[in-house]
């Protein structure tokens, strides 16, 4: 993912995934859901998850690496992802 652009945040003890998406993260949901990869804008859990994208690492493993080459794919045509400032 972060060869995409998007960064991981969060804690690494959870198969949820979180990625800073910034202002893309809306467009970025829509254009996976268009290709069968369904991810949660991160908007959807409030106002702090905007800009974010939650993944959830359940399916095989198989399945987890077509879903990243398909977002390494939609970010590159939609170009790239700037990372937010650190807080």
């Amino acid at each position: 993912f972060e060869a995409a652009g998007l960064h991981h945040v969060g804690g690494d003890a959870t198969f949820f995934l979180w990625l800073d998406a910034g202002d893309r993260a809306d467009g970025l949901a829509s254009a996976l859901l268009e290709r069968g990869v369904v991810v949660a804008p991160g908007a959807f859990f409030g106002p702090a998850g905007a800009g974010y994208l939650r993944l959830a690492l359940v399916p095989t493993l198989e399945e987890c690496r077509r879903a990243a080459g398909l977002l390494a794919s939609v970010v590159g045509v939609q170009g790239g992802v700037e990372p937010r400032p650190a807080a």
